[in-house]
């Protein structure tokens, strides 16, 4: 009896962790959100919240500042949220930035010989040779790389070092990380506060006060989503209240 009792315990646990959204395991497990909303799916400018787990839940960091998104607004991305469909789903070259929540890279790239002072993340300049590959294609398709460490199989890619000013600093949100083809690449948050091709940009002002914020030794996520979709998915992804007023 006390067999059944405790396999059916474990069957119980097992089913719970299967139906957990996977959206709000994610967010429960991070220590650092960056949250990016904007007034709707079409809107190219949105704005940018830091919150820090405490002890008390998410405490909001400082004053939000705004931000510029994909030209077309937002759509569905691939991440660790649960997968979306609908009108407005990412397909690479769509002009628009990807929603949903994903993990950030713990590295920084830039165009300066070094990295900002008090800046923790590990900083990586882009030199002459560095591309991220936007070929649906290439065997590199979403990777970023130095063109001549591999084969190169692709017939389109961004010269990562000619994006100035955008890319003085680059923060690299994991946007469909298994690089399924078609589905959206090379998505970062970077500086020069105007409309992309699917980033997320900002003044660099406001760039140096998310980097100097930025730990790589707490998990971080970013949460972009359009307002309505925000408060909507809040209480089931386990998002932190927003002050929009």
């Amino acid at each position: 009896m006390k067999e059944f009792l405790m396999k059916k315990l474990i069957f119980v646990m097992l089913l719970s962790l299967l139906l957990t959204p996977t959206g709000f395991s994610q967010v429960t497990g991070a220590q650092k959100l960056i949250v990016m909303i904007t007034e709707d799916w079409n809107s190219s400018k949105g704005i940018i919240f830091m919150f820090d787990k405490t002890k008390d839940g998410w405490k909001k960091q400082r004053d939000e500042f705004s931000v510029s998104l994909g030209e077309y607004g937002l759509a569905w991305g691939a991440g660790v949220h649960p997968v979306k469909a609908g009108d407005f789903v990412k397909t690479e070259g769509d002009m628009r930035s990807p929603a949903g929540i994903f993990e950030l890279d713990s590295v920084l790239y830039g165009l300066d010989a070094t990295g900002p002072e008090g800046v923790r993340y590990p900083y990586h300049r882009l030199t002459e040779l560095t591309r991220c590959i936007d070929d649906t294609n290439s065997k590199a398709y979403n990777r970023i790389v130095e063109e001549d460490s591999l084969k190169k199989d692709w017939n389109s890619a961004e010269h990562m070092r000619k994006v100035d000013p955008d890319y003085k600093y680059v923060l690299v949100v994991r946007h469909n990380p298994l690089g399924e083809k078609g589905k959206g690449s090379c998505i970062f948050i970077h500086t020069n506060n105007v409309p992309t091709s699917g980033c997320t940009s900002m003044d660099e002002q406001d760039m140096l006060t998310l980097l100097h914020w930025l730990d790589p030794k707490r998990k971080t996520l970013v949460v972009q989503l359009p307002q309505p979709e925000y408060h909507r998915l809040r209480t089931e992804w386990g998002l932190p209240m927003l002050n929009t007023n």
